[in-house]
């Protein structure tokens, strides 16, 4: 029984010492100028904060980390996608002679302006304000769609479907509200390894240069 309680002991002492190790803030510091920079606290959780130059703009990501081997910990934010899966629903519209329509959403409503792509992408056109784009042709494949910088192609199950509604997944349009699902780093010495391959150096808490800004944030909320 001795034995047992003081195996946990040792295996919780080495928890918390790995925690610690891990604990800190991450990302270059200059004067005058922000860099991104992570934070791991202690209480698990962290916040990751970039700066966008020259419209001076600094956004905030924050939720939970979890360590899963001995040298990497995985981000998941506080914020996650909604839809997950890109769905379809498809039928044979017999008012639809020789076309193709196809109608393009997410979960705030139709994506107007997008790319739509059909068969290998050898038939291409824009949709219009309400999501909507027509095509000349009899049989359907598959659907690639394209706006701003995301971009996924849906294979169609029977190719006699002539009429169909795409509810997209989640996109990331941009850093500014990008979430993070299972997002892996790798831990080597005092540096972490993005999973984009971009590396962070440990650097001094006092190194923090959003702390400033963040107070200046919530004074002009108020």
């Amino acid at each position: 029984m001795k034995y047992s309680k003081l195996l946990l002991l040792l295996v919780f002492l080495s928890s918390c010492s790995t925690n610690k190790s891990v604990v800190g803030l991450y990302g270059k510091f200059r004067a005058r100028v922000a860099s991104p920079q992570i934070e791991l606290k202690s209480d698990k959780t962290f916040a990751y904060y970039a700066f966008m130059t020259p419209a001076n703009i600094y956004f905030v990501k924050e939720g939970t980390w979890n360590k899963i081997s001995k040298d990497t910990i995985v981000l998941n934010t506080y914020i996650q996608p909604e839809i997950l899966k890109t769905t379809y629903k498809g039928k044979v519209n017999k008012d639809l002679v020789g076309k193709v329509r196809i109608k393009i959403s997410d979960k705030d409503g139709t994506l107007g302006y997008a790319n739509v792509q059909i068969n290998d992408k050898e038939l291409s056109a824009w949709a219009d304000t309400n999501g909507m784009v027509e095509f000349e042709t009899r049989t359907l494949k598959n659907i690639h769609y394209n706006f701003f910088n995301s971009s996924e192609t849906i294979a169609i199950e029977n190719p006699n479907y002539n009429d169909i509604e795409v509810l997209i997944k989640d996109l990331k349009l941009s850093e500014m509200n990008v979430f993070l699902t299972d997002y892996k780093i790798v831990i080597k010495r005092n540096k972490i390894i993005m999973d984009s391959g971009k590396v962070y150096k440990k650097t001094n808490l006092r190194n923090k240069w959003w702390t400033e800004l963040i107070e200046i944030t919530k004074q002009n909320k108020y």
